[in-house]
């Protein structure tokens, strides 16, 4: 039976009960008209004896429809009960679940922000070792630069030293050529030179 059918028997029953316990409070005026007029007091007894067994019934019957609508009730509440508990638990190891996720990602992100740091630390490393040994070759043919510098202008130096004895020793040949006395004596040694060679002979 739906929950709307049983309301409005009760509503029914209710209401019956109701006028039975009117009529019963009005036996007073009933059994006073009932002596006024001369009637059979036995009928009166007869009536109110029924109207009590009415008065019996109808409250039996809405109590029941009463129970009935109760019950209905009650084990509707029951049902969302037992669905609020299950829910409550399911939300209860969600929560639970949700929570060791968090844990569980929280040190995933400890470990990776770690792990970021450490390799950006490392990374500036390579990077400072890179810079020297980029500037290792750099220092390098500076140097090689430097060197073949040096060695230009000390063979500069070599082939000016060695033009300027060759011209010395041209300027010194063109003095003597131009030098009576340095002739002579080139004449000089020259005889003693012929005269030496005549006397060995």
């Amino acid at each position: 039976m739906r929950e709307s059918r049983l309301e409005n028997e009760l509503a029914q029953a209710e209401e019956v009960y109701d006028d039975l316990i009117q009529v019963r409070r009005s036996l007073g005026t009933m059994l006073a008209e009932s002596i006024w007029k001369g009637r059979d007091l036995e009928e009166f007894k007869y009536h109110r004896r029924d109207l009590s067994q009415l008065i019996w019934q109808a409250d039996l019957t809405r109590t029941e429809l009463r129970h009935q609508l109760l019950d209905r009730r009650a084990r509707q509440e029951e049902e969302k009960y037992r669905r609020a508990v299950e829910e409550a638990e399911k939300a209860a190891r969600s929560h639970e679940q949700a929570r060791k996720a968090y844990i569980k990602a929280q040190k995933a992100a400890r470990r990776s922000r770690l792990e970021a740091r450490r390799l950006a630390e490392v990374c500036d490393k390579e990077a400072e070792q890179l810079q020297e040994l980029l500037r290792v070759p750099e220092d390098q043919q500076r140097y090689q630069l430097k060197h073949q510098r040096g060695e230009q202008g000390r063979e500069r130096e070599e082939m000016r030293g060695g033009d300027y004895g060759a011209q010395k020793q041209r300027q010194q040949s063109e003095e003597r050529a131009h030098d009576p006395s340095q002739a002579h004596d080139g004449h000089v040694g020259a005889t003693s030179g012929a005269s030496t060679a005549g006397e060995d002979s």
